[in-house]
């Protein structure tokens, strides 16, 4: 089976529909080894030295999407992790939904991204062989909005990100792109209101837009994987206070470091963390500030979601994610 990847997502810093293309291409145990395609370099080849790879260099990706993709894949079976595929493709192709903020929340995404998902999803949706979504709310709202029926295949996590039993250190930590939809100014707010002496906050990401951070606040930038799983092993508490996810991936990871986690009721992180981490409306500044005094103030309770987190993780794994993306590539060419 010749698998051809959108590999847009890959370009650049990883971040979670990056995360989420690589994880599953490494482990797609297809012959010929999956073909990744894009329009720049993907300079990031961790995982997926095993794939072939295309580049046919663009100034804008979603016009190398629709006027050269097409071209490449004219034979076998196309994946796309952003969700969109170009309107002239003639081949097969399975479309990956993660989220739909680029039309819900239009005012938290840069026009480039709006412009690139909006044009194009609901013909994608139509023309699609398959659709897989990251989570049971996404692929209820694809059949809400767009009639179509979708099979999840979420996000996980794999043998690097463990925990290994080190003493914990005294930060609070966040991971993910600095940018309004993550929460980070309720974040910021909260830390802000703690007693002193209060934690350290560290927000590891690449810089995202429209987030002041204040002094005092540590801002690590983007990480390498063995920074990020040394930041979550080491972290007091791990708080992810995302007004909207379609998966929500730092969550899990850190579970699976042994964190213990507070975080927000939104994309998969209630179907994964529900009893193994402290659960908040997303906005709710109240209980987000309630929840984080809680778990600093009691050391025991940070052990029991310790061991609740990394149990949980254990059945979120990337192999899984996998073996169900190469089932639907598969359906779709036959």
């Amino acid at each position: 089976m010749n698998v051809i990847v959108d590999g847009r997502p890959l370009v650049g810093y990883r971040t979670g529909i990056g995360t989420h293309t690589a994880e599953i291409a490494r482990r797609l145990g297809v012959d010929p080894p999956p073909l990744i395609a894009s329009h720049a370099p993907i300079d990031d080849r961790s995982g997926i030295e095993r794939c072939r790879f295309r580049v046919d260099r663009m100034p804008y990706g979603v016009l190398w999407q629709q006027l050269v993709l097409p071209r490449i894949a004219r034979d076998g079976v196309l994946w796309a992790p952003h969700g969109t595929i170009p309107l002239t493709l003639r081949t097969p192709a399975v479309i990956t939904l993660h989220d739909f903020t680029a039309l819900t929340m239009p005012d938290r995404h840069r026009m480039q991204t709006i412009l690139s998902f909006d044009l194009f999803i609901g013909r994608s949706v139509q023309r699609a062989a398959r659709i897989a979504a990251v989570s049971r709310m996404v692929a209820d709202q694809a059949r809400r909005w767009f009639g179509v029926s979708c099979q999840v295949v979420p996000n996980g996590v794999d043998d690097f990100f463990t925990p290994d039993g080190g003493e914990e250190g005294d930060a609070i930590l966040f991971t993910g792109t600095l940018e309004p939809r993550k929460g980070i100014d309720d974040l910021l707010d909260v830390w802000s209101s703690l007693p002193a002496p209060r934690p350290p906050l560290v927000l590891c990401g690449d810089a995202g837009w429209r987030v002041r951070v204040p002094e005092g606040v540590e801002v690590t930038g983007y990480v390498d994987r063995q920074r990020l799983r040394e930041l979550y092993r080491r972290a007091r508490l791990f708080v992810y206070p995302s007004r909207y996810e379609g998966f929500g991936i730092p969550p899990l990871e850190a579970m699976a470091c042994g964190a213990p986690v507070v975080a927000t009721r939104t994309g998969a992180i209630a179907e994964y963390a529900e009893g193994a981490a402290l659960l908040v409306e997303p906005g709710d500044r109240d209980a987000l500030r309630a929840a984080v005094v809680r778990a600093l103030g009691d050391r025991a309770l940070r052990d029991e979601l310790r061991a609740r987190g990394i149990e949980r993780a254990t059945h979120y794994r990337w192999d899984r994610s996998a073996a169900l993306m190469a089932e639907l590539l598969a359906e779709a060419v036959r």
